[in-house]
């Protein structure tokens, strides 16, 4: 039996807690996802305060818990991103991103295939979990770091995207070892059902919603987010129950509403066009955004503590560990071999050249889709050795090369920056900031009238 007070008060511990981590962190810009997953690690199986069995609620709740955080989190995600700046990176981001995930596959499917010898199609369902960085992780690490605006886009335009091979594609193989069969063919169409279905039905969500709430404005203005978010939640709902992709199609959803919703009144503003008569929202962006923002803070921190309560010891040994530092190194290697595929995005001297080689070498920390993959084979009563334990291994260790390598290269490029602040006075991108923040007029560049 549950005890209703304890968990009341360990989820207002959790909230409280992230708060603390995310104001301590955004002082020294690295994340506090890793010490929220210790924490998790701690409570649950170190000092067993929570029930982490198999059999008890935490992992019951697993799937619940994960849809609703992905579709919260990419669904702001998507709300923060414009047409506009996509448009300048998605070529050569969709090229990183897809050379990035296959070799980073080609190279781990062989460590799984010999060493724990699985079969091949298992090995290649855990090589394509772990390839690519999390869309959870990523859209966070964002936010506390300074970093190129080209390139922050691209990174997390990356974290999104990968989910196509590192999510979806895992999960269809799955379908098919489960059965027992299936062709390449087979395969190859279902992942195009599977993202076509997803942009499908998230840009056709989006527009309807935005009819809707522009329709019935008078009634709605005051409970724009609750209503919203309700439709982001069945939208996924919808997709997944498609055989789609729920994420993707979050992610879509956020991206149409914003830019179309804010561009519609911009333009009616202006003159009446039939996208202002139809998607304008009178400034609901603006408060859809602020609640998201809120809730998303809570559900993050909660989602990076429950991986924590996810892991199992029981069956962790010395050559399991060694076996996911070198996936993790291998991991990281493959990333700086493919970090030149987007040097233009890189700035090119000073410090803010090596801020962004640092966030972007060192972006190889896994979160959610591994978490997900991992416990896929215990819903469909598949047996694969140590498969669950080394996922969490390898979630663990890239999460820590993450922030200890950030935390390493990166902090000391903001202090030496800081520092030549205060003597030299404030770069010109610095004055930009600070009027965009604060609405006061930056001083005069040199030069400008």
């Amino acid at each position: 039996m549950i005890n209703v007070n304890l968990v009341f008060l360990f989820l207002a511990g959790v909230a409280f807690l992230g708060f603390i981590l995310s104001a301590l962190f955004d002082k020294v810009r690295i994340t506090s996802v890793l010490p929220l997953m210790l924490i998790g690690l701690l409570v649950g199986p170190v000092l067993h305060l929570v029930n982490v069995s198999p059999s008890g609620v935490i992992y019951t709740l697993t799937p619940f818990i994960t849809a609703i955080t992905v579709s919260f989190i990419l669904f702001e995600v998507g709300m923060n991103m414009r047409f506009s700046s996509m448009k300048k990176v998605l070529s050569r981001a969709s090229a990183f991103t897809f050379s990035l995930v296959v070799a980073t596959a080609a190279l781990l499917a062989p460590v799984a295939f010999f060493l724990f010898h699985w079969s091949a199609i298992e090995s290649i369902i855990f090589a394509l979990a772990i390839a690519g960085p999390s869309s959870i992780i990523v859209p966070y690490l964002m936010k506390v770091v300074k970093i190129s605006k080209d390139l922050k886009t691209v990174l997390l335009y990356e974290s999104i995207s990968d989910d196509i091979l590192t999510f979806m594609l895992p999960l269809v193989l799955f379908g098919f070892v489960a059965i027992g069969s299936g062709s390449i063919d087979g395969i190859a169409a279902s992942v195009f059902y599977a993202v076509f279905g997803s942009l499908v039905v998230g840009f056709v969500s989006a527009l309807f919603w935005l009819y809707i709430l522009n329709r019935f404005n008078d009634y709605s203005k005051n409970y724009k987010w609750m209503l919203t978010i309700t439709m982001v939640i069945a939208t996924y709902g919808i997709a997944q129950q498609l055989s789609m992709s729920g994420p993707i199609t979050s992610f879509v959803f956020g991206l149409v509403l914003a830019n179309i919703g804010e561009r519609s009144r911009s333009q009616a503003n202006r003159k009446p066009t039939l996208l202002g008569r139809l998607f304008s929202l009178d400034g609901g962006i603006s408060h859809i955004r602020s609640y998201q923002k809120e809730i998303v803070f809570f559900v993050s921190t909660f989602f990076f503590v429950y991986i924590g309560l996810l892991f199992n010891l029981s069956q962790l040994n010395l050559a399991l560990v060694t076996v996911a530092v070198l996936i993790s190194v291998v991991i990281l290697f493959a990333r700086y071999l493919f970090v030149p595929m987007i040097s233009r995005y890189i700035a090119k001297e000073g410090e803010s050249r090596s801020a962004d080689l640092s966030v972007t070498r060192f972006n190889v920390a896994r979160g959610m889709t591994p978490a997900v993959i991992a416990t896929v084979p215990l819903a469909l009563g598949l047996n694969i050795p140590y498969f669950l334990d080394l996922i969490f291994l390898v979630i663990l260790l890239t999460n820590i090369i993450s922030t200890a390598g950030i935390f390493a290269t990166y902090r000391p490029v903001q202090k030496a920056g800081k520092g030549r602040g205060r003597s030299g006075g404030a770069s010109p991108g610095t004055k930009n900031e600070i009027k965009r923040e604060t609405g006061a007029p930056a001083a005069k560049e040199v030069g400008n009238p």
